[in-house]
């Protein structure tokens, strides 16, 4: 007896196929896409393995382009950007007793950051079209870098409701930690020789050390 014509199978969790699915509902609000992503440990690495191999080429060109104490910092804070979000969900899974959801959670975090570029390529469609408009340059770039920032929060925020069943505000301070920390880094940073300030790359200001 001839099958009739159903609905393609699933990917596999942790597939590629399964993972690309997993992005696209949880960037959508989804919170089904969960399920698409495993829950190992091999699944964070992997999940991490992009992050650190670009942080890895962009330190590399870094230094190349200059040499200076200056890069230095700017590569220890790019990683500090990388792991401090690992190792603090990480953190507050087990003392919130999540330990067993979290490398599900971890890896789905990871992938789903990877939506932010196609966020911002979408944004910059929009300020393309706005620059001639009459909205000047500077305004688009605040425009550009707080649509990004929103959408960043949000995904944090519902990646880790879903993926770490927490109540909503425990989301709210997994995220709010994150942020606080990563903001503590930044002015620790800005404070200590060289005076690398992150922020100021972020919203696109000229630095201190452009007009000396």
């Amino acid at each position: 007896m001839m099958q009739g014509r159903g609905t393609p199978p699933r990917p596999m969790p942790g597939s590629p196929g399964g993972i690309a699915r997993g992005m696209m509902l949880l960037g959508r609000g989804r919170r089904d896409g969960m399920g698409c992503f495993s829950a190992t440990p091999d699944a964070v690495l992997t999940a991490l393995a992009p992050r650190v191999a670009l942080w890895l080429v962009g330190g590399l060109l870094t230094v190349a382009q200059a040499p200076t104490l200056l890069s230095g910092a700017k590569i220890l804070f790019s990683l500090c950007l990388v792991l401090a979000p690992v190792v603090l969900t990480q953190l507050l899974a087990r003392l919130w007793a999540r330990e067993a959801l979290w490398p599900r959670y971890m890896a789905a975090a990871l992938w789903c950051d990877w939506l932010v570029l196609f966020v911002m390529l979408a944004v910059i469609t929009i300020v393309a079209v706005l620059v001639p408009a009459g909205i000047g340059v500077e305004h688009s770039v605040l425009i550009l870098n707080g649509v990004i920032f929103a959408y960043n929060l949000w995904l944090t925020w519902f990646v880790a409701w879903v993926g770490l069943a927490l109540s909503m505000w425990r989301a709210l301070v997994l995220v709010l930690v994150i942020a606080s920390v990563i903001m503590e880094l930044g002015v620790l940073s800005s404070m200590l020789p060289p005076h690398y300030s992150p922020w100021q790359d972020f919203l696109a200001l000229p630095s201190a050390h452009a007009t000396r």
